[in-house]
């Protein structure tokens, strides 16, 4: 296991701390239901999770940010809400009453995506609300735009103070939305490099990797091309991180359908190859999937999307294919035969990754665009 360099963090920490009360902004991190921000700090003192807060939006109190996060609701509270989402197609409701001084105490509501952000971005406009600042994730896509209660959700999103997304290629939609250049803006994601290592782990040969959970993942794309390439290569082998139901041939490999991020972890670390096929999005679906193994030091096979090849720098840290069965089996090959390319792809992956891609340059991208906002 790699242990988390507590004394840095702690450093960071302080030496935010140390700037002047007058020169600190308070803000309001407002995650979704599903993330309990309490819990999650205790399993990262265990080493069981990265950064100390989920996408590490903890080092916003380095960039001189009094971070206040919304505490989990509880599980009655949480049940009752269910319905509100089932109808508005997953956005939550918003809570008019809950931790209502806290916000209004803050100079800024931050939220993750539009899940919260949507109902966040709608109560700004009352009387002594603060501005919201809100990512954007799968609201962009075209399949979303088609949606009446999409549109109806993208309309509320756009009032937002400011509006980010990790892909340049959702600036355009965003646009049509009337959202102004000044209020929408492209920040890089990244992954804690941390605890995304592989330590001593050796890479198993011919062991391929994928996962992901997201509505965008073609794993049944992968299972084809693998089992292609395993007609003529039956060394290759798959394991499959994901809760989809996916069928592959029993001789192909195994199916994890729930790793925590330690075991994650573990199988990037004996990955030979990692290989992320996604269908056409333009939020990069299988970007984490592709920055936690850069950070594992392993090279990455992925289908192209627009934008990705601003993280995944193709014959520099992996190779990018089209949504094609051979065309995955070919690159997959080239990278299995000469395993030496392959760990100099993932050597490299790792520098750009520490050099670009960790939430530590996330957090501060953030902190540029929410300074202006604070009163």
């Amino acid at each position: 296991m790699v242990e988390v360099d507590e004394r840095r963090f702690d450093a960071e920490r302080e030496a935010g701390k140390r700037r002047s009360a007058a020169q600190r902004a308070p803000i309001y991190l407002h995650y979704g239901h599903t993330i309990d921000a309490a819990a999650w700090e205790r399993r990262h003192a265990l080493g069981l999770v990265p950064d100390r807060l989920p996408y590490g939006l903890d080092r916003l109190a380095c960039s001189g940010f009094d971070v206040a996060v919304r505490a989990a609701p509880s599980w009655a509270r949480a049940l009752a809400a269910r319905p509100v989402r089932g109808l508005t197609g997953g956005f939550e409701a918003p809570e008019l009453v809950r931790e209502a001084a806290l916000r209004r105490a803050s100079d800024l509501v931050v939220c993750w995506d539009e899940r919260t952000g949507v109902a966040a971005s709608a109560r700004s406009r009352l009387l002594g609300e603060p501005p919201v600042a809100s990512g954007v994730i799968w609201l962009t896509e075209p399949e979303a735009e088609s949606g009446a209660r999409n549109r109806a959700a993208s309309r509320m999103l756009s009032r937002a103070d400011c509006l980010w997304v990790n892909a340049a290629a959702q600036l355009d939609v965003l646009a049509r939305w009337g959202v102004p250049d000044a209020r929408r803006h492209f920040v890089p994601m990244g992954v804690d490099p941390e605890f995304w290592g592989s330590g001593d782990a050796q890479s198993e040969p011919w062991l391929v990797v994928g996962g992901g959970n997201d509505r965008h993942r073609d794993h049944a794309l992968l299972v084809r091309a693998l089992s292609r390439l395993r007609e003529r290569r039956r060394s290759v082998r798959l394991e499959l991180a994901s809760h989809h139901p996916v069928v592959a041939p029993a001789d192909l490999g195994t199916r994890h359908p729930r790793l925590d991020h330690c075991g994650m972890r573990s199988l990037y670390g004996r990955a030979s190859v990692v290989v992320v096929a996604v269908r056409h999005n333009l939020h990069l679906s299988g970007l984490t999937t592709i920055l936690e193994a850069m950070a594992c030091g392993r090279p990455v096979v992925a289908t192209a999307t627009p934008g990705m090849d601003h993280y995944l720098r193709p014959g520099e840290t992996g190779l990018l294919v089209g949504p094609d069965p051979d065309a995955i089996a070919n690159a997959v090959e080239e990278l299995l035969q000469e395993p030496d390319r392959g760990r100099e792809l993932g050597r490299r992956g790792r520098e750009v990754l520490e050099d670009n891609f960790t939430t530590a340059h996330l957090s501060a991208g953030l902190a540029e665009l929410f300074g202006p906002l604070c009163r």
